[in-house]
Formats: structure tokens, sequence, C-alpha cells
């Protein structure tokens, strides 16, 4: 169950997008990798994510409906899109969906943890990029 706050997020991810900077296509590979690693832990997705740095699709495995989104990479932003109306999609396909997009946010998250440990910390430095804790998700 998601909060208002967290489905206002949700909605402006799906519909603007998730800002995340990658610098070559080789961070977009990285990228992706890590988003198949969260779908693939997730017991509760059903879809699966297919392509590439230039754009991905996301299908059912459970039925036989075939691509019903996609996601696209820029140098900036992961933008999501519909291949179907909203109103032929299956609630299974609206449930993976909003999962894949949550997931997208969290594979930002975890490649953003990831190059800020490596690197050294300065306290001072108030810029952050992505602040996970200002959703509030209710589990």
């Amino acid at each position: 169950m998601f909060d208002d706050k967290a489905k206002m997020f949700l909605i402006k991810a799906m519909t603007e997008g998730i800002d995340c900077y990658f610098p070559d296509v080789a961070a977009i590979d990285r990228y992706i990798e890590t988003l198949r690693e969260i779908i693939d832990q997730n017991q509760k997705i059903e879809s699966v994510i297919i392509g590439d740095s230039d754009g991905l699709i996301i299908e059912s495995i459970s039925t036989n409906e075939g691509p019903y989104a996609s996601i696209i990479f820029s140098s900036e932003l992961v933008t999501f899109g519909l291949l179907v109306p909203e109103s032929d999609m299956s609630e299974r396909q609206s449930l993976d969906f909003s999962r894949i997009v949550l997931a997208c946010i969290s594979a930002c998250a975890i490649i953003d943890s990831k190059i800020n440990s490596t690197k050294k910390v300065n306290r001072n430095d108030q810029s952050v990029k992505f602040n996970i804790s200002e959703i509030g998700i209710i589990v």
C-alpha cells in the first residue's frame, strides 16, 4: 500500500520519467543489468524486460498478450510508455508495470549508492540527486 506522496511520486515517474544520469552507453548497460537483477528477484513480477540500451519492452510471461510497455533511455532520463491503451491492459500488466517502474527507481538508487560509496564523501556537500526517504511506502 502507498500513501498519497508515494502515489504522486509513482505517477510523476510514469508520466515524466526518472532523472538518472548516464555518461555513456556502458552506464545504461550497467543500469539494465541491475534492473534485470531486481526484477528477477521480485517474485511478484510476472513480466520480463527485453532489449538493450536503445530501449526495453515489457512483456507479460504469464499470458500471450505480447509487449505492453516500453522503457527508453536518454543521457539524463529514463522514460516509460504504454504500447497498448491503458484500458486494454490487464490487472496483472498494470501491477507489473507499476512494480517495474519502482524497480527502475530502485536501480537508480542502487547505482547511485554504489558510486557514492566508492567516492570519498564530503560531509559539507548538500547535493542529493535522489532521496528515496522522501517517499512514504507502507508495506
